[in-house]
């Protein structure tokens, strides 16, 4: 399993997206948030009510859930695939490092916050958002908020699919070190 970590618009989704093209599988998460425009529920995410994802909460249906932005993100187990690839936080990252075990290849992104803001934009957030998301992901999105990382992404400029095609490069070095 890969674990994305990256801020807000560090471009961890692009690069998933990427990846699913090359045959993995994605880990579905389940949010509280509102939908986006573009999004597709189930797809993107599992969108759900705050009510209903008390109930799995109650039932122990989640590996890992996290807080972001006064909205409810979780990784059901029944979401987990072992070729799949999860966009988690720092916390929901180590919530499943630590139940799972080490067996995850975690790869964190960094993005610079002047590049993330010009992604914002372009993708039409509302200014009050994009001041929030920056001023919270300072704090949240830092390399020492995690328990490991197999690899660190700096997305600068490079094509999102050379950075996918690093991240499978060594995601399957990884996976036939442990064979």
């Amino acid at each position: 399993m890969i674990i994305l970590v990256g801020a807000s618009a560090s471009g961890k989704t692009e690069i998933a997206k990427i990846l699913y093209k090359k045959g993995y599988k994605k880990c579905v998460t389940t949010t509280t948030r509102q939908i986006r425009p573009s999004e597709v529920n189930g797809i993107d995410y599992h969108f759900i009510t705050k009510e209903d994802f008390n109930k799995l909460l109650l039932e122990n249906a989640f590996l890992e859930v996290t807080k972001y932005q006064n909205n409810l993100y979780g990784l059901q187990k029944k979401d987990i695939i072992s070729n799949g690839v999860a966009i988690l936080d720092p916390n929901g990252a180590n919530n499943v490092i630590k139940t799972i075990g080490m067996d995850v290849f975690v790869v964190f992104i960094k993005s610079s916050k002047q590049k993330r803001k010009e992604r914002m934009i372009k993708r039409k957030d509302s200014i009050e958002s994009i001041k929030n998301r920056l001023k919270n992901d300072d704090k949240t999105f830092k390399t020492k908020n995690l328990i490991k990382i197999n690899l660190l992404i700096n997305n600068k400029d490079e094509p999102l699919e050379d950075l996918a095609n690093k991240i499978d490069f060594e995601y399957k070095k990884f996976v036939n070190k442990k064979t």
